[in-house]
């Protein structure tokens, strides 16, 4: 039992080292942590989370062979491209065009924070493969004997400690932005544009290199 107790300590530790590392997903939330506050930003690290646990699904499945297939994943990295510089454009037009960022400034609904953190990391195949190669390394650390409904609850817990970090995450955002003035706002929130726009030069450089 005690074994059980610190492998599922080990899974929650490895899915709060994959989700602290800054990227499109985290500057996505500092970005809309920064105009709505803490449920924009939740909301999108839950819907990257959500697709984590369908990349996490498929590896344990042992599907993983569909998304290497070459056409899945240029497919995949030209959505990805799409969405990171129309983010990124509309981010620094935000900073700079809208009036007023610290009051009466929460989200709307239109904008579907939890489906933009959910395609953002869906559409990422490098977020895949970084999870096939964690991930099912990590499988490979559990014995063998083990039944497949405690691999699957284990595999749970890298979910759990994804989840926690991004709840981190906007907490401090939220409350962040309510120590700073309005002009350090808009700079922030430029500069994460200006990140997504990055990543997106990042893909479209991997891009070239597929072809």
């Amino acid at each position: 039992m005690s074994e059980f107790w610190v492998l599922s300590f080990h899974f929650m530790m490895l899915g709060i080292s994959l989700a602290v590392p800054v990227g499109p997903i985290k500057l996505e939330m500092i970005k809309r942590g920064l105009s709505g506050g803490f449920w924009p930003s939740w909301l999108v690290g839950l819907g990257a989370a959500s697709a984590d646990f369908i990349f996490m699904l498929i590896i344990f499945l042992g599907l993983s062979p569909f998304l290497q297939n070459t056409f899945v994943q240029t497919t995949m990295l030209v959505i990805g491209i799409i969405m990171l510089m129309v983010l990124g454009i509309s981010t620094i037009r935000t900073a700079w065009l809208q009036q007023r960022f610290l009051a009466g400034n929460e989200e709307k609904p239109e904008q579907k924070p939890y489906w933009t953190g959910f395609l953002l990391a869906l559409m990422n195949p490098f977020n895949f493969l970084f999870w096939f190669g964690i991930y099912g390394g990590t499988l490979q650390n559990i014995p063998s004997d083990t039944e497949w409904w405690v691999n699957a609850y284990l595999s749970l817990f890298i979910i759990v400690g994804i989840i926690l970090w991004n709840i981190n995450v906007a907490f401090t955002v939220h409350f962040f932005r309510t120590l700073i003035n309005e002009i350090t706002v808009r700079v922030m929130t430029g500069l994460a544009g200006a990140g997504l726009l990055g990543f997106a030069c990042h893909l479209f450089i991997q891009l070239l290199k597929s072809i």
